[in-house]
């Protein structure tokens, strides 16, 4: 079971990395992310995943984090807690920060003038301990790619309304409209997918298409879960062929509403939300084709992100 944890008045450790880290620093970093985890009260530590080299004279960073909290799904709010600079990225980074280590899952463009600057993530602990990690283009083996993996696997293809305008990679993008809803009353996230993917068809791996997941979460939005049920175009899977008793049996946990298989490797991914209280929300949702042996997140491939605005009303 998840816990939910509001920290609007408190704040979050940080993971610092920089080039002017000291010895005793990196040290006390090691020992914390060594150390075992206790039940919650553990800190959130944001990471440079690394930077894309767009091709355009524009550079994309790639953000995540850990938290440390096992079963704690930690909230805070943007301000002098959890902010980043130059204040004009300020505002992308999460408010809602899931257990474990969560990777990409948002990134920042800079324009070519701003190469050789550092673009921050700030987070401070209740006690007042701040800590920071940089996005930086300096260091070659921080680069990440586009190419495909060694059986073909790229970032899924996401879209809102057409094909014509889709995306790909953790950057993602927001659906052009804000969807609105009201306090208790379900609302219907929707987004489309497709697998670019180029496979082998004679390795029996990939004789069938390897399914891409779509997940979907709250990123940003007041303290509290949102919950997710499940929307009549992605129903319970039946259970395998030769396999025993039905998903979700002894043994066997059902899937949750909110995460989608498309099992042909395309499709649209719907879910049904309500939220707990009125304010403005960014739900996102996470495509990945994670079935396939050459795609992971630990090397950055291969997944995308879209982000839906909603504003709900009391």
């Amino acid at each position: 079971m998840q816990h939910r944890r509001s920290w609007a008045g408190l704040g979050l450790a940080l993971l610092a990395w920089s080039a002017g880290t000291g010895a005793n620093d990196l040290v006390a970093q090691q020992q914390w992310l060594n150390s075992p985890l206790p039940t919650s009260g553990r800190p959130i530590f944001p990471f440079f995943e690394g930077w894309y080299d767009n091709g355009d004279g524009t550079f994309t960073l790639s953000f995540g984090y850990l938290n440390r909290n096992p079963n704690d799904i930690v909230e805070i709010p943007h301000g002098d807690r959890n902010y980043i600079e130059p204040a004009e990225f300020n505002g992308q980074q999460p408010t809602t920060f899931s257990p474990s280590r969560n990777r990409g899952v948002f990134a920042v463009t800079i324009p070519a003038s701003m190469r050789d600057e550092d673009i921050w993530w700030y987070i401070t602990d209740d006690d007042g301990t701040v800590y920071k990690v940089p996005g930086r283009t300096r260091s070659s083996g921080y680069q990440l790619d586009w190419v495909p993996r060694p059986h073909g696997s790229l970032p899924p293809l996401l879209w809102f309304t057409s094909e014509q305008d889709a995306f790909r990679g953790p950057e993602g993008s927001f659906a052009p409209t804000s969807l609105t809803a009201s306090v208790g009353r379900p609302v219907t996230l929707s987004v489309s997918a497709r697998d670019l993917s180029q496979r082998d068809p004679q390795d029996p791996r990939f004789r069938e298409p390897v399914a891409v997941t779509v997940t979907w979460s709250k990123y940003q939005g007041p303290p509290g879960g949102v919950t997710f049920t499940r929307h009549d175009s992605n129903p319970v899977p039946p259970p395998a062929a030769g396999g025993r008793g039905q998903v979700g049996g002894r043994g066997q946990a059902a899937p949750r509403p909110e995460v989608i298989r498309l099992a042909g490797g395309q499709g649209t991914a719907q879910v049904i939300a309500t939220f707990p209280a009125p304010g403005d929300y960014i739900m996102r949702a996470q495509a990945d084709n994670f079935d396939s042996p050459d795609s992971t997140p630990g090397d950055q491939c291969c997944w995308t992100n879209a982000y839906v605005r909603v504003s709900v009303a009391p």
